[in-house]
């Protein structure tokens, strides 16, 4: 199974998804799986929509991540253990006729009934990415380090942790 997900900056501001837990507030990066026929760019500008109501212009991709479900203590209840997953993290700015606008009126969060704790969306400055959680961790790592990191560096692989 292939999934891509969006690091959308704008404006020293990077999207994240909010969600809450009991006790928690936790990010996570919009985006989800390929379709059959779908290039990995087309599935993540399609995702970033579904997802935000957000026109995004795809830069380059940035991350391999990989997530085999046996191994991982952070796994849902309702993931099969045979579930193997590549995700590949793009760096992605909004679309050019938006590039004006604030980022505060970007964006629009539609509830996902089956999305149990998923609260919104929300512009996060990049200077307050070390004081939250995201997940998984290697995003918010990512984000705290230099960002976004050389294009000359290639893409970095995110192993199963």
């Amino acid at each position: 199974m292939v999934t891509t997900r969006a690091i959308v900056l704008h404006r020293g501001h990077v999207l994240l998804i909010r969600a809450e837990d009991p006790g928690r507030t936790w990010y996570f990066l919009p985006g989800g799986l390929v379709r059959h026929g779908e290039t990995l760019q087309e599935a993540c500008k399609r995702e970033v929509g579904e997802e935000t109501a957000l026109d995004v212009h795809v830069r380059r991709a940035l991350y391999l991540r990989e997530f085999i479900a046996e191994r991982h203590q952070r796994r849902s209840v309702h993931m099969p253990s045979k579930h193997h997953v590549l995700g590949l993290l793009f760096l992605c700015e909004v679309a050019e006729k938006d590039r004006d606008t604030p980022f505060e009126q970007l964006g629009q969060f539609t509830p996902d009934k089956g999305a149990k704790g998923v609260k919104g969306l929300e512009w996060v400055p990049l200077s307050r990415v070390p004081g939250i959680e995201i997940m998984p961790p290697h995003v918010g790592e990512a984000l705290s380090g230099e960002f976004p990191p050389p294009a000359d560096q290639g893409l970095e692989f995110w192993p199963e942790d």
